[in-house]
């Protein structure tokens, strides 16, 4: 079973990195200047919102992406309704999900049972 994460510690682990890349974006937007004189807040918190579900979206898919490509634990490999082995596909399978931060994209393991004929994802 998954376990819940604490997001606090996580988002102190990254903050000052964060802070870096927020500093980094405004450089690279407008240089050592800032936004030009008479930019609207309305503007810049717009321009922030959409830089942050970008950010959003990618963590998303390349945590999805690298969890979907980790070995899996021992028990993804019994088939969730008779508990046998399953033989895994030889493709991964698209997935995709709408997400509040827009689509996320990732190809994800599947497996069959071949006792119960059932087919699923391991991480479900």
């Amino acid at each position: 079973m998954a376990q819940a994460l604490d997001l606090p510690k996580l988002i102190d682990q990254v903050r000052n990195s964060l802070t870096g890349t927020a500093k980094n974006t405004l450089q690279r937007l407008w240089g050592d200047d800032g936004p030009p004189w008479g930019t609207s807040f309305d503007d810049l918190e717009e321009l922030a919102v959409q830089i942050g579900r970008l950010v959003a979206q990618q963590l998303l898919e390349q945590s999805v992406q690298a969890q979907a490509q980790a070995p899996a634990p021992a028990t993804a490999h019994l088939c969730p309704t008779c508990g046998r082995p399953t033989k895994p596909a030889e493709q991964p399978e698209p997935r995709a999900l709408d997400t509040d931060t827009g689509p996320v994209a990732w190809l994800e393991p599947a497996a069959s049972c071949g006792s119960c004929r059932k087919a699923f994802f391991p991480s479900e």
